[in-house]
């Protein structure tokens, strides 16, 4: 994939900020061109209702095929390995298992936007969930991407404050940051 055509100044804070708070150029939030373009007459200050919209503009361009038996390989082939520029160019994410690409393609819009973002990552029993969580001039708000009507909820996940009945497993840049590269990575999550 081509390097992405972000303004040079934007391009170093982000790179600069994701380099200081996490210590890994590696990462999957890195804004494409077309990430870019889909966040296009956002301007500062962003505000709750600006952070819905951006969850909605992601379900204009993305499809949510389903998830059995016939795609249950190719999901499992696929998870936690894309960047969000290669779920805004694939489209598509699988129903009830896209949470994670939701919000990385999320975070990435916010970077775009030049948003302070974390990626988090839930449990709950032997189930895990990804949310974000996005730094408004107001302080933090999380929000569950992978769900169309939900609503930014101001505060942070923590050991003391979980979000709903899940509770805090790790907070990082992306998916990535966490270690999670692949499905097996799930192993990792206790």
């Amino acid at each position: 994939m081509a390097a992405a055509k972000v303004p040079p100044s934007l391009l170093s804070s982000l790179r600069r900020r994701g380099e200081y708070i996490m210590g890994n150029s590696e990462s999957q939030i890195e804004p494409s061109e077309k990430i870019v373009k889909l966040v296009t007459g956002k301007v500062p200050p962003i505000s709750v209702s600006d952070l819905v919209d951006i969850r909605d503009r992601i379900y204009k361009v993305i499809e949510i095929k389903p998830y059995n038996e016939h795609t249950k390989e190719h999901e499992k082939s696929i998870r936690w390995k894309r960047t969000a520029a290669q779920v805004l160019d694939d489209s598509y994410v699988y129903e009830g298992k896209s949470c994670t690409d939701l919000v990385v393609l999320f975070l990435a819009l916010c970077h775009a936007l030049n948003l302070e973002t974390r990626f988090v990552k839930l449990k709950k029993e032997r189930m895990v969930h990804s949310v974000a969580e996005i730094k408004l001039e107001d302080g933090w708000y999380i929000i569950d991407v992978s769900h169309k009507d939900s609503v930014p909820l101001k505060g942070e996940v923590t050991d003391e404050n979980p979000y709903k009945d899940w509770n805090l497993w790790k907070k990082g840049r992306d998916a990535w940051d966490l270690n999670l590269v692949d499905f097996e990575s799930i192993k990792k999550i206790k």
